[in-house]
């Protein structure tokens, strides 16, 4: 099976804004982010319930701004594995499914956003630690 996302890194790497050490991992994070469009907008357009497993995604893929987000691989590879272990089981009980990465990351923002004063608790714990 082919990646759908093969041809972003060489799209990636035509910006003018991607620097050279930070490459790989913007086209990987851009690449977690892309995602069709075409498939989301009719699952929308065909939901008439109010339930989430059958509403589809919370936004359209039209509503996102793509940044890149750098985290050390420790802290994104326990993300994703809270994500597998935790947060898609829990979408699940409520058969939620096919859930989109762009809600994933839009709810860790949204979080964030809301516990400002713990962001900047760990950023602090961690300069203590090094």
């Amino acid at each position: 099976m082919s990646n759908p996302f093969d041809d972003l890194e060489a799209e990636t790497a035509e910006s003018p804004n991607v620097e050279d050490d930070e490459g790989t991992a913007e086209a990987a994070s851009a690449g977690e982010l892309l995602e069709s469009s075409t498939e989301e907008s009719a699952s929308a357009a065909e939901s008439t319930t109010d339930s989430p497993a059958e509403s589809g995604p919370a936004f359209e893929y039209d509503a996102v701004r793509q940044r890149p987000l750098y985290a050390r691989g420790e802290t994104w590879d326990a993300f994703e594995k809270k994500l597998r272990t935790t947060i898609t089981p829990t979408l699940a009980r409520e058969d939620v499914v096919d859930e989109e990465t762009r809600e994933i990351h839009d709810a860790v923002l949204r979080l964030a956003t809301e516990e400002p004063d713990r962001i900047a608790e760990l950023v602090l714990e961690a300069r203590r630690e090094e």
